[in-house]
């Protein structure tokens, strides 16, 4: 074989070989490193939607330490990025591992709650507050999300009892039928679902319902009905729906006006 015949083939061959290779090479590292910019960038996270924080609930206060009275009122505070919803939260008073009482449902989500510290719970130091979410994003769930107070807290046996006393009216008045009155009163019985009774007695009969699952706020603005006689032995009667704060109890607490009160025409 004469390979001067065939050196031009051979020449423009390696050649090519040679190139091809070299743009083969080229290319792979050329689309390795494009590769490796992009897992760095998705790595990062610079081309990605943001995470939500996760959902969370905390008992923040008691959370362990504390020293309360029964009949007192201890605001229970928690945090949470969890959203409101029409259940609400459940909170309750633990006793070592056994659930103790109920002290509200339905509570709403804002990190705050009046708890009345019942009179009748027994004193001592193991007992711990826990609250949970009944419902993820508007679906009831019955308690999805909760927590408890780090550590115990005591209760003492110093009872402060409990109270609930009408201010006004509160005998001597004199009012115009139609005319609107502030029904003022005072309690130590922290939030209740169920609210206050306000009922309107004349003589020793109650006579109408005022006002029926009013907020403990200590004022109520009534407006006198054109349909009750004139007469010179009202009373106002207001009793709590709740008892130890969360219960139901249909009136475990009330007070009356010390006196009468007159109603006339105009």
């Amino acid at each position: 074989m004469d390979l001067t015949k065939d050196k031009k083939f051979y020449s423009p061959l390696v050649f090519f070989t040679w190139y091809s290779i070299k743009f083969l090479f080229l290319c792979l590292l050329i689309s390795g490193c494009d590769h490796s910019l992009n897992s760095e960038k998705k790595e990062s996270g610079s081309d990605d939607i943001p995470a939500p924080d996760p959902l969370y609930l905390d008992v923040e206060y008691p959370n362990g330490g504390e020293i309360f009275d029964p009949g007192s009122i201890v605001p229970i505070q928690w945090v949470s990025n969890l959203d409101t919803c029409e259940w609400g939260m459940r909170i309750v008073l633990y006793k070592g591992i056994k659930e103790e009482e109920l002290v509200h449902v339905n509570t709403p989500n804002t990190g705050i709650f009046q708890w009345y510290v019942n009179t009748e719970l027994a004193s001592g130091g193991s007992y711990r507050i826990w609250i949970e979410s009944l419902c993820d994003k508007d679906v009831y769930c019955g308690g999805c999300f909760g927590d408890f107070s780090d550590s115990v807290f005591v209760l003492t046996d110093n009872i402060i009892e409990p109270y609930l006393q009408l201010l006004y009216p509160n005998g001597g008045e004199v009012f115009i039928i139609g005319s609107q009155v502030n029904i003022l009163w005072e309690s130590n019985l922290g939030d209740c679902s169920w609210g206050m009774d306000l009922v309107l007695v004349k003589g020793n009969d109650s006579l109408v319902s005022i006002s029926y699952g009013t907020t403990d706020t200590g004022f109520y603005q009534w407006q006198i009905p054109s349909t009750i006689e004139a007469a010179d032995d009202y009373k106002i009667f207001i009793e709590s729906l709740c008892y130890g704060g969360g219960s139901y109890c249909d009136g475990c607490h009330g007070d009356e006006s010390d006196d009468s009160f007159s109603v006339v025409h105009n």
